[in-house]
């Protein structure tokens, strides 16, 4: 070990000699060592990098670029050997298993994701445009795992936006475009003939969008189907190109797997536009056949909606669904929602019959209770159709008279709530005690309609001025110790 040491300690001096001080004997050397292959080329290899880390390769303010350069020059340099392309020094060696490096010295691919930094910010032009070149060609393992590596995050849809990268008036949460051109990350991948790859987990979404780029629809089966039709919805949200975007439209009107097509049906059912065209284009259906009639309504296609619930059941035949992925009040919000568009006659009342036939058969049927809580909440919000549905039915809270009083009123069930609360003073208790649930303006507008006097009780008076009421900025929590 102590003669390793000593022989990798002596090929680093001729390095520095041979790339930094330029010394002619030196370069000889290091050539002849690498021409030899083996335990020598090894050397040199460790070598090269063990400077490259001296010099802080790629560590922002720290980086000596003047060192780094004839290094990397160096491992640049045509190699007739090396089994990739380009064939230079640096695919000749370059390891494709990742091993972390220990104390510094490199030991697999973790360097690799530094070169794809250097091709992009290396402040020596000529030098990063050649990295550049040789990541737009390259078939070497690991130099591809650290384009995908990249390629990932700027491929995930976080929440924001990316300033400046989509075209004037549009905005993206890709970061892979300069004002909707390719930023020089995008040219490099989409130049490599060799991405994109299958994905080696089914979950590495964020790849998808690679082979939608580079139009290789055959590696899209390759992804996890029920995630793919979320993320391809998803990109359908921000600006990509326009080619991309129809590229997501077919995969969505393509998909063969059971759990692809589950996916879109539900997201055709909570209102996805997209979703909705791509489903009915495609012809899917629900996996499970009771979700089919609400899918077929929700969806418009209302042919195949009356031949699939001829008697008016569309909510019943909804609550006998075990396993339900979609909360009733999703549900009933749709419902309400579509009941406030043009539907043919028959198919209006038929959705209004199953609405208000919600009363459940035992205690047990927690699915018709949740539907008739939601459209109980709808009421107090005066949506119309939740309304008229609250009043015709009889739907009250149960078990709760703290929420009758409020409901009658804002349904406008004036006859009853003039028996439970003749003047007024059970109502204003109850919205002094508990407000939260309700809002005034929707009191407001009732009691202008019905010209009824406002019961929502005035504010309370702000508190004395009493300096002990009062938090002061010297003032400090408790648990910060007090007063400084």
């Amino acid at each position: 070990m102590r003669f390793r040491r000593s022989r990798q300690g002596r090929t680093k001096d001729v390095l520095v000699a041979a790339l930094y001080e330029r010394n002619s004997r030196a370069r000889e050397r290091i050539d002849r060592w690498w021409a030899a292959g083996g335990a020598h080329r090894d050397e040199v290899w460790r070598g090269a990098w063990s400077l490259l880390s001296a010099a802080h390769f790629r560590f922002g303010n720290h980086e000596r670029p003047e060192r780094v350069v004839p290094v990397l020059e160096f491992l640049l340099e045509a190699d007739p050997t090396s089994p990739y392309r380009p064939r230079v020094r640096l695919t000749a060696c370059l390891p494709q298993t990742a091993a972390d490096p220990p104390y510094g010295e490199y030991t697999g691919h973790p360097w690799a994701p530094r070169l794809v930094e250097a091709a992009l910010e290396f402040p020596d032009p000529v030098l990063r445009q050649r990295l550049a070149d040789l990541l737009s060609v390259t078939d070497q393992p690991a130099l591809l795992d650290a384009l995908e590596t990249a390629f990932r995050p700027r491929a995930h849809l976080g929440p924001m936006t990316y300033t400046g990268a989509a075209p004037p008036g549009h905005e993206t949460r890709c970061n892979l475009w300069l004002e909707g051109e390719p930023n020089s990350f995008l040219k490099i991948v989409c130049a490599n003939p060799n991405l994109p790859r299958p994905p080696a987990q089914p979950g590495d979404i964020n790849l998808s969008l690679l082979a939608l780029l580079k139009d290789r629809p055959d590696l899209l089966p390759a992804f996890d189907q029920g995630a793919l039709a979320l993320r391809l919805l998803e990109y359908l949200t921000t600006w990509l190109p326009e080619q991309v975007h129809d590229r997501c439209r077919r995969a969505l009107r393509d998909l063969s797997a059971r759990e692809g097509v589950t996916a879109m049906c539900d997201q055709a059912m909570r209102g996805d536009a997209e979703a909705i065209a791509a489903a009915r284009d495609a012809g899917y259906r629900p996996a499970s056949p009771a979700w089919t009639p609400i899918f077929l309504l929700l969806t418009r296609q209302f042919a195949a909606y009356r031949e699939a619930d001829p008697n008016g059941r569309v909510l019943q035949l909804t609550c006998s669904i075990d396993g339900s992925r979609i909360g009733e009040d999703v549900i009933i919000d749709r419902i309400l929602a579509i009941l406030d568009t043009d539907l043919p006659d028959d198919v209006a009342a038929a959705v209004r019959k199953s609405l208000r036939d919600l009363d459940p058969f035992k205690f047990e049927d927690i699915r018709r209770w949740g539907m008739r809580r939601a459209i109980l909440t709808r009421a107090i919000e005066l949506e119309p159709e939740a309304v008229a549905a609250v009043v015709d039915a009889g739907y009250l809270p149960e078990d709760d008279d703290q929420k009758l009083l409020p409901l009658l009123f804002l349904t406008e069930q004036f006859e009853r709530y003039d028996r439970e609360d003749p003047n007024g003073t059970r109502l204003r208790a109850i919205l002094a005690e508990e407000p939260y649930p309700y809002e005034h303006k929707h009191f407001r507008t009732v009691a202008k309609r019905a010209r009824r006097p406002d019961p929502w009780p005035p504010k309370q008076p702000s508190p004395s001025g009493d300096r002990t009421s009062t938090r002061h900025a010297t003032t400090w929590p408790s648990s910060f110790g007090g007063h400084f």
